[in-house]
């Protein structure tokens, strides 16, 4: 069973409060302990100074563990117990476990594929049992729990390579946890969990306990699926208080149907885009790569923060280097050329550079052990950047003395930056394993050891952009409520759109041909004619442009029957989309892309919670590059401030269900909306 198929029957923002238990706890048991499944298990929960229980009426002994007949025969309560039994027999053993006092948390590993059919109504009924009595419950169908340090539930080998440091993870796939713990000591892991079918605390729960947890400065999230999507978003708030940043892979995204969708922003907004607005607008990183999330993981987890954005990079190989300056412009952060006075330092100093580029190619300059420690330091003391990078290939499989130069060249770059407040990174070209000492001596030096050029410097991109922000808060109180229902015809949605300061064409609404005529005369040519009361004009071929006469509108006119709108033609500025829905589980959220007729056929959009201050605004306009260089560079005040406008408008109004000012044309003097639609909640 995958573990998208259970849902927490519980209250939607809840957040479950007693989870230490789960990551220290006092005193632990095995129920059903047995040398036959149980030994690697008790291995991992095996910690000096922690009591240690087997409950198992058959044995006096299981894998070194006393055991005893039933939770109250155990000198103490134990704060976590580990469900090892099957499904037949787990109902009998959680009745035992709620016959004594004290038990916080239980683990279960099982009631996966192995149950058969039986296995989700046992799993309903435990869970039922143990959410009532407030004992938290990780699983059913779970790998576990691996915490350095402390006894861990994991059902899997830990190797003493499973190092502890300040990444709390959590993935609904236990494969995925296998190869975590598996990594070897590049990440250091306050925790791993396989949260399996979380049918009492799931990850909203758990993320609430890492915005408090001292030990924790980054959280990585494997999800599947968010079960409840309220009390997800407050545990995020929470995170962003605290300062920490979560790393989230999202697998299974989907989007909502569109065909019942009446707006563009309806039609190209659904809930796996909902979701990275939610992610955004709380300071979480979102990647689509398991690779990239393993590199921010590491990038992030170090303490040391970047101050700035100047890259300034040694390599061994002028076209690494050469690749090295490409994968950083497409991760966003393209290197600058060194200023000519460091360059002419560096060559007045080692006269067999012919160029001095950004990554500097330092191979057979000079003796190794004299060329790269002397760039890095000309660097460092030149005030010219603010990140120091190692492009210099770091693998296990490397030997002899290209092995050794590449650890000499490390410590170059840490002799570097030693006493400043210089970054530094060592970035490979490949993705192998570096040398086991080699990771424990970054992890020492708190130096980021990131696996493949773009890779790194996307993780490293990301850390340098991020801002520890905390967001402003999206309650605001409701206005009064919108008469109508469905779709609302154009000029009544300017209306209410123009209330919150968004400028509409000049539109006259008409009756007859006759009465267009007139509107367009008092308009002034060119004028545009448009069918009155229909969402999507162009697609019955409710829109002329362009009319230039009064024969020609009173032909438009009347082939769309008479009742139109006459609005003046407006042209010059690029157009935009500035739209909004209302997320069935995300709620208010506003959109911007390209607009009119590219809106869905490049599906160029960018999307993030309502509502928005101008500063929010800015940084939804800023997502996207591409709209940027449509608007040649900084975004008019006027898109700023309809973007406000709108995430307001659906903000203050539970009734909206989807906004679509579209569209919205965009000059530095002026924005102005050429359509508007506000579709409401359609009448019960």
């Amino acid at each position: 069973m995958s573990a998208a198929d259970v849902t927490t029957p519980r209250d939607a923002g809840e957040l479950h409060p007693h989870l230490d238990a789960v990551f220290n706890p006092a005193s632990v048991a095995i129920y059903g302990i047995s040398e036959r499944t149980s030994a690697r298990i008790a291995e991992n929960m095996t910690v000096p100074g922690v009591p240690f229980y087997g409950v198992n009426p058959t044995k006096q002994e299981a894998c070194g563990v006393r055991c005893y007949p039933s939770m109250a025969a155990c000198p103490t309560v134990p704060e976590m117990v580990v469900m090892g039994v099957g499904h037949g027999r787990i109902e009998a053993a959680v009745d035992d476990v709620l016959s004594v006092e004290g038990v916080r948390a239980v683990i279960t590993p099982g009631l996966g594929n192995e149950a058969g059919a039986d296995g989700p109504a046992i799993a309903g009924r435990i869970s039922d049992r143990l959410r009532a009595a407030g004992i938290a419950m990780v699983g059913p169908n779970c790998m576990g729990v691996a915490t350095p340090g402390s006894p861990s539930p994991w059902i899997g080998s830990l190797h003493s390579t499973f190092v502890g440091g300040p990444v709390a993870t959590l993935a609904h796939s236990g494969s995925i946890g296998e190869i975590l713990v598996s990594l070897g000591p590049r990440i250091g892991f306050r925790t791993v969990i396989s949260a399996g079918n979380e049918t009492v605390v799931d990850a909203a729960d758990f993320v609430a306990w890492f915005a408090d947890d001292p030990g924790t400065r980054v959280v990585g999230l494997f999800l599947e699926a968010v079960r409840r999507p309220a009390a997800f978003e407050a545990a995020l708030q929470r995170l962003a208080e605290a300062g920490k940043v979560a790393i989230v892979l999202k697998v299974g995204t989907s989007t909502m149907g569109a065909a019942a969708a009446l707006a563009h922003t309806g039609a190209m907004v659904g809930s796996d885009r909902g979701l990275s607005a939610m992610l955004c607008h709380y300071n979480a990183i979102r990647v689509d790569d398991f690779g990239d999330w393993l590199e921010h993981l590491e990038v992030f987890s170090r303490e040391r923060p970047p101050r700035g954005r100047r890259i300034g990079a040694v390599t061994n190989s002028g076209g690494e280097g050469e690749y090295f300056a490409d994968k950083a412009e497409q991760a966003g952060i393209p290197l600058q050329l060194f200023s000519e006075e460091l360059r002419l330092r560096i060559c007045a100093e080692f006269p067999n550079f012919t160029h001095v580029g950004n990554p500097a190619d330092c191979w057979a300059i000079d003796d190794d052990r004299v060329v790269f420690p002397r760039v890095f330091q000309l660097m460092a003391e030149s005030g010219e950047f603010d990140v120091l990078v190692s492009a210099i290939d770091h693998s296990h499989w490397l030997h002899g003395t290209e092995r050794q130069l590449a650890t000499n060249i490390g410590a170059d770059l840490e002799a570097a930056v030693a006493g400043t407040d210089l970054f530094p990174a060592v970035i490979t070209v490949t993705t192998a394993d570096p040398p086991l000492e080699d990771l424990r001596w970054a992890r020492e030096h708190d130096i980021p050891m990131l696996k493949g050029s773009l890779p790194g410097l996307r993780a490293l991109a990301a850390r340098l952009d991020h801002e520890a922000r905390v967001p402003a808060s999206r309650a605001l109180s409701p206005a009064t409520p919108l008469r109508g229902s469905g779709a609302l015809a154009e000029l009544d949605s300017a209306e209410i759109a123009r209330g919150y300061g968004i400028d509409y064409v000049r539109s006259v609404r008409c009756g007859d041909a006759d009465a267009a005529v007139s509107a367009a005369a008092d308009l002034g040519y060119p004028v545009v004619c448009k069918v009155d009361g229909v969402a999507h004009k162009a697609r019955v071929g409710g829109v002329a442009l362009h009319l230039a006469d009064a024969d020609a509108v009173r032909s438009a006119a009347e082939r769309m029957g008479g009742r139109v709108l006459v609005a003046e033609h407006v042209t010059g500025g690029v157009e935009v989309l500035v739209g909004a829905v209302r997320d069935a589980d995300y709620g208010p959220t506003v959109v911007v892309g390209a607009g009119g007729a590219l809106a869905e056929q490049l599906d160029l959009v960018a999307v993030s919670l309502a509502p928005l201050d101008a500063d929010g605004a800015r940084r939804l306009v800023a997502s996207l590059p591409a709209l940027g260089r449509m608007l040649g560079g900084e975004p008019p005040p006027g898109l700023i401030d309809a973007v406000v406008a709108v995430s307001r408008l659906v903000a203050e109004h539970p009734e909206i269900v989807e906004v679509d000012v579209n569209p919205l044309l965009v000059s530095p003097e002026r924005a102005v909306a050429l359509d508007c639609l506000i579709v409401l909640k359609e009448s019960a």
